[in-house]
C-alpha cells in the first residue's frame, strides 16, 4: 500500500519514462562506441595516404642532390636537416617525383606486394658510424647507382625497402 501511495498519479508514469530515456541513451552510447571501435583508422584521417607519400619524400628524396662537398658531410647534414636524428641508416634517392611514382606503375616489377624499379637510380646510402649515443650522431656515406625497392599504395611510393 505504501508503494501505491508514493506512485499515485503521474509520478509512476514520469519515473517509467525517465527510466526508458536512460535505457535508450545507454543503448545509443553502446552502439556509437561499438561503431567507433570498428571504423578503420583512416576514416578519421583521410589524408593519411598522402601524408605517407609526403613522409616518404621527406625522408628519402633529395633531388637534385644537395652539394655538400663529400658523402660524409652530405649524410651528417642531411640526416639532421631531415629530422632523422641518430637513425641507424637511411637512403636518399636523387630522382624526380614522376620517376619515383613510375616505379609503382609502369616502370617497376611487383613482387610480394612491393615494387622493384626496372631502371637504375642515383642514391646516397648513409650509415651511422658512431655506436655510442651522443648529441650528434656521425654518418658515413656512399653514392651508388642501383635499382630501388619500395612499397606502394594507390600508385605512390610510401616506404623505402632496399636497393638491389
Amino acid at each position: 500500500m505504501l508503494l501505491e501511495g508514493s506512485l499515485k498519479g503521474g509520478k509512476l508514469k514520469d519515473r517509467l519514462l525517465s527510466q526508458e530515456r536512460i535505457m535508450a541513451l545507454n543503448s545509443y552510447c553502446f552502439w556509437a562506441l561499438l561503431l567507433l571501435l570498428f571504423l578503420p583508422v583512416n576514416s578519421f584521417f583521410p589524408c593519411s595516404e598522402a601524408s605517407s607519400y609526403e613522409d616518404f619524400l621527406r625522408r628519402h628524396v633529395d633531388n637534385p642532390k644537395t652539394d655538400l662537398q663529400n658523402n660524409h658531410n652530405y649524410c651528417n647534414r642531411m640526416m639532421r636537416r631531415k629530422g632523422l636524428k641518430c637513425q641507424w641508416s637511411n637512403t636518399f634517392i636523387h630522382a624526380s617525383r614522376e620517376r619515383l611514382t613510375a616505379v609503382c606503375t609502369s616502370r617497376g616489377r611487383k613482387l610480394d606486394g612491393n615494387h622493384t624499379s626496372k631502371s637504375l637510380f642515383s642514391i646516397t646510402i648513409c650509415i651511422k658510424s658512431n655506436q655510442h649515443k651522443t648529441i650528434f650522431c656521425k654518418y658515413e656515406g656512399k653514392s651508388e647507382i642501383r635499382k630501388i625497392r619500395v612499397t606502394c599504395h594507390r600508385g605512390l611510393p610510401v616506404h623505402y625497402i632496399t636497393h638491389a
